[in-house]
């Protein structure tokens, strides 16, 4: 059975999405992007050295998600934990410039926001570092 749909029915699905509001909970997380040049290896050990030439930071996982849904023009609410920290800091303003408020997001001082850096040189990712530390316990 082929299931066809026409462009007007596509169309008027999307539009249908600016009335429909959404809860996203998970992981937010700081996608950190290095961009840079390779022109030597380091005499230290046999790895390139990573002359940065830009750096972007973007929503990741669930973040990425409640940004995907904003964009169609779905409401969103997210739900998440943060650390007070920069990065997480930059999270809430990650969110507030898509139009996702950061209300319902909790900061936790014993928490560290989660980060993972992607380090890309002549379009080949050549390392991706993860800064992530769920303490045993929190108070919070």
């Amino acid at each position: 059975m082929e299931l066809q749909t026409s462009k007007d029915e596509l169309i008027s699905a999307l539009d249908q999405l600016q009335s429909v509001n959404a809860c996203v909970i998970g992981d937010l997380v700081l996608d950190r992007y290095i961009w840079g040049k390779v022109e030597r290896i380091s005499p230290e050990a046999p790895v390139p050295v990573v002359h940065i030439q830009k750096t972007e930071d973007r929503l990741g996982c669930a973040g990425n998600a409640a940004l995907n849904l904003r964009k169609l023009g779905v409401g969103v609410t997210f739900c998440s934990v943060i650390g007070e920290d920069e990065e997480g800091r930059s999270l809430e303003r990650l969110l507030g410039s898509e139009g996702v408020p950061p209300d319902n997001i909790f900061i936790d001082q014993y928490y560290p926001s989660i980060v993972k850096t992607r380090v890309i040189a002549h379009s080949q990712q050549v390392v991706r570092i993860d800064k992530e530390i769920i303490p045993e316990k929190s108070p919070e």
